[in-house]
């Protein structure tokens, strides 16, 4: 038509990020070397899950996922933060008693609908020169 007309509108979109994205490890399995007769309480080993999501979706918390040592619960051995994935020996090893041991940790996300994912976590305990030698009687 004469004259023409016209107007112009913005509209603002927002999009809300749904948890569509599990944590994920950077590797899938992990060694982790620790020296006998370690200081209990120490720091040994970090792991570390990123999520993509936004926000609430995107916050990692760790656990370990149920585990035996030894006959015993991992959490008379290991105990992890759950904000960072700081992992620390509760007791000294001896490698003459335990050699190595397996673990999992679960890494999972704060969303509505919870994901996770998990890593296993070998844990190899290094042999130190530290029993004296014994005269054995021949036979």
């Amino acid at each position: 038509g004469s004259p023409s007309l016209s107007a112009n509108i913005t509209i603002q979109i927002i999009i809300s990020d749904v948890n569509d994205n599990s944590p994920r490890f950077a590797e899938s399995s992990y060694n982790i070397y620790v020296m006998e007769n370690n200081a209990p309480g120490a720091s040994i080993f970090t792991v570390t899950a990123t999520d993509p999501d936004l926000e609430q979706n995107s916050y990692v918390s760790y656990a370990f996922l149920e585990n035996q040592v030894k006959n015993l619960p991992v959490s008379t051995y290991l105990t992890i933060n759950s904000m960072n994935g700081t992992i620390y020996a509760l007791r000294s090893f001896d490698y003459e008693n335990l050699k190595n041991f397996q673990i999992h940790v679960q890494a999972r996300d704060a969303g509505v609908s919870p994901l996770s994912s998990s890593a296993t976590v070998n844990v190899i305990i290094l042999d130190q020169n530290d029993n004296a030698p014994a005269i054995v009687s021949p036979s």
